[in-house]
């Protein structure tokens, strides 16, 4: 049940609150007063479309906020349970805040302040609120819309037979593509083994063991090439270390005398000692360091005659990046990858024990679709005897509605193509429902299957169902809204004083212009003048007549 709406900066809507009550809820007010607003505020609540973003938020403002609050079923707390959401809270509470951000208009939906997004908050949607309106043939235009009403209405193990045949049927779908990837490449494998092999034995050939190898042969080319300027480098760093240059003493020899200046005094104080064993350090260090750089300069001399194989590997890497259009990295992994399909095995027993399976998975699958067609029809007679009833109770007595099944081909939503048919009169052949029914026969029949269809506890929303009728049939309609109130919450939209004067509560829509500014408001109806006025407004005036009806309305709703 929707406990309280709050409204904010939508449309022209400043800020409203509404607080409903179990039962009927009516809203009333004149045509342009902005009734449908409630509603459509609502659908836009659940991430609808029935406001436009460019003018959700109210001109002047930078955001807006819907906010729902609801009372939490078992049915809500298992879907809240199975999408992660804690279940302790007594109240759901939904909220949209949109705000503009560089000429568009962004949205986020939280639930009980956690961030949700717009595909569960349609799914959870669908739980609270139903919504209907004459205009809503639309929802039994499609067969995939017109099966889903059938299914919904299946038990727990209808619905967990109808995810099984999903499932299978894209396991079997996947395993056909699988089947074809393997057929063409079983069908060009010989004309393309020729060059793969080829390619292969280059490859091989190559004996290319490091991604980095290009990178590491230009290194050595590079210090090979340029080994003249190296060895000049390291000569001069060892005659500074261990040569007399220019009568210039070298670290080496500097080292020796400040060690035997050292030694004279090492036996007068301790700390000495400590230093002399540093310089020692020092000078083994640089002793090493000397014979390391002497060693660099033998081996560079030694390596030099490399070069030119250095240079011709190095030549003959890069052509073959060329020659395949890869870098060398991809090279390693196209052998690779060649080593192994020429590893397969024949690929025709593979494609025989894939269609094994897919033909199993089919077998298993047509056995689940006679099965749910049976199930389907069962659910579909129930569902045509109950909208029926309800018709006849509404006054068409001399309608007729018939589901009508044909076979199709197999999909994941199984073999059934359903039809939805009505006539209205006996002379009147069955025919799509859209095609032949009328607004005044629509807004029966939404409500006869509505009430049919519907998973308890839920929330109707009716917009103007009761729109052209009157007489009987108004009757009929009013007093089944009635009956459906006793149990879920119904909001109704209505300009009818009959419907009006039955309601549990009433608000009245209205507009107030305020320096030239409109804005949209809402106000319970709490005593029996209150509502006894808006009845006579929807009558029609303040005449006699209009007033006397409008008290017996009144006198009729309360006994």
């Amino acid at each position: 049940m929707l406990i309280q709406l709050k409204i904010e900066n939508v449309a022209l809507i400043e800020i409203i609150e509404i607080n409903f009550e179990k039962g009927l809820n009516v809203i009333t007010g004149d045509s342009g007063s902005g009734k449908s607003l409630i509603l459509d505020s609502i659908n836009a609540l659940f991430g609808g479309t029935n406001i436009p973003l460019k003018h959700l938020i109210r001109p002047g403002k930078d955001h807006c906020e819907i906010e729902g609050k609801f009372s939490i079923s078992q049915q809500i707390k298992n879907w809240m349970r199975r999408n992660g959401f804690k279940t302790s809270f007594k109240e759901l509470k939904i909220k949209r805040k949109s705000y503009r951000k560089n000429n568009k208009v962004l949205s986020k939906y939280s639930l009980n302040n956690l961030l949700i997004s717009k595909k569960s908050l349609d799914e959870l949607g669908r739980l609270l609120i139903d919504f209907a309106c004459q205009s809503d043939t639309f929802i039994f235009d499609s067969l995939d819309k017109r099966r889903l009403i059938i299914d919904d209405l299946g038990s727990r193990e209808i619905i967990d037979s109808n995810l099984k045949i999903k499932n299978l049927w894209q396991e079997s779908e996947y395993l056909k593509r699988l089947i074809k990837e393997k057929i063409e490449i079983s069908n060009k494998q010989e004309e393309n083994n020729l060059a793969t092999k080829e390619m292969l034995k280059i490859l091989e050939q190559a004996n290319i063991n490091s991604k980095e190898e290009i990178s590491e042969l230009e290194t050595q080319e590079n210090k090979l090439v340029n080994s003249l300027e190296i060895n000049n480098s390291i000569k001069a760093s060892l005659d500074n270390l261990n040569n007399y240059i220019h009568d210039q003493p070298s670290v080496s020899s500097l080292i020796n005398e400040s060690i035997k200046n050292l030694n004279r005094t090492v036996d007068f104080d301790l700390k000495i000692q400590k230093f002399r064993e540093q310089l020692l350090n020092i000078q083994a260090d640089v002793e090493d360091l000397i014979f390391t750089l002497k060693s660099y300069i033998l081996n560079g001399e030694n390596n030099e005659s490399n070069l030119p194989e250095i240079q011709k590997r190095l030549f003959f890497l890069k052509n073959l990046e060329r020659t395949f259009s890869l870098e060398l990295p991809q090279l390693i992994e196209k052998r690779n990858h060649l080593r192994k399909y020429f590893q397969k095995n024949d690929t025709g027993n593979e494609i025989l024990s894939m269609e094994h399976e897919l033909k199993n998975l089919q077998s298993k699958l047509n056995s689940l679709f006679i099965v749910q067609s049976a199930e389907r029809k069962i659910i579909a007679k129930k569902l045509q005897n109950s909208v029926m009833s309800i018709l006849r109770d509404l006054g068409l007595e001399n309608a007729n509605f018939s589901i009508q099944f044909s076979e199709c081909n197999p999909s994941r939503e199984g073999i059934d193509n359903v039809n939805f048919l009505f006539s209205a009169n006996p002379d009147q052949k069955l025919a799509p429902l859209s095609s032949v029914i009328s607004g005044g026969e629509m807004s029966r029949f939404l409500l006869a299957i509505k009430s049919s269809i519907s998973k308890k506890p839920n929330t109707f929303f009716f917009d103007e169902i009761d729109n052209g009728l009157s007489g009987k049939s108004l009757f009929s309609l009013v007093e089944l809204i009635k009956k459906i109130s006793k149990d879920q919450q119904v909001l109704c939209i209505t300009h009818q004083p009959f419907l009006a004067a039955g309601g549990t509560a009433h608000f009245k829509v209205y507009k107030n212009v305020i320096n030239g500014i409109t804005y949209t408001l809402i106000s319970k109806l709490t005593t029996k003048k209150e509502r006894k006025n808006e009845l006579i407004e929807l009558i029609g005036g303040g005449f006699g007549e209009a007033n006397d009806y409008a008290s017996r309305l009144i006198d009729r709703a309360v006994a």
